[in-house]
């Protein structure tokens, strides 16, 4: 699977793998004053910040199997790194299926590097990797897996939409 991609490639999936683990000790708190008081599972409510990266990547390699490896060295960075989660083992399925999920819908579209792909990749890798954390993790009932689907997918359409800003506008500068 990895002889398809160039050294560039990797480096690249790496770095922005990298930045999406860095990034959790930071907007963590801030997102834990909001989503604490409202009840809200704060993975869910900032994970579309956290998919963003994942979307990045697969729209700049534009490669199948960017999202699968992305969220293996993912979940490997936040199984050596403790300040970044605190899942374990379980990281490897919350965070390698939103990946493949990636994956699959990344080659679904015909224009995957349009507003609307990046929108539902986004959103729909961050419900994947919320409601496998409720159901894994936290063992939510299925009424409150509709909540934590829901703020999931909000949040990942903000994310996509972060994420195609930042596309378009590496684009625009010619960097990539």
């Amino acid at each position: 699977m990895l002889k398809k991609f160039c050294v560039q490639d990797l480096i690249l999936i790496a770095a922005l793998a990298a930045i999406g683990i860095a990034i959790k000790p930071i907007v963590g708190p801030i997102v834990k004053m909001i989503s604490t008081p409202l009840g809200i599972p704060g993975g869910s409510f900032a994970g579309g910040f956290y998919m963003m990266w994942l979307v990045l990547a697969m729209m700049i390699v534009g490669k199948g199997g960017t999202g699968t490896i992305f969220g293996i060295l993912q979940a490997i960075g936040v199984m050596i790194f403790p300040f970044a989660g605190n899942q374990g083992a379980i990281s490897l399925i919350t965070y390698t299926v939103p990946g493949l999920l990636a994956d699959l819908i990344f080659f679904l579209f015909v224009y995957r590097r349009h507003l609307a792909a990046h929108l539902l990749i986004c959103a729909l890798a961050n419900m994947t990797g919320a409601v496998l954390s409720a159901v894994l993790i936290f063992r939510h009932p299925p009424l409150i897996l509709i909540g934590i689907a829901s703020i999931a997918l909000a949040s990942g359409i903000v994310g996509g939409y972060l994420s195609y800003s930042i596309y378009i506008s590496l684009k625009k500068m010619r960097i990539i």
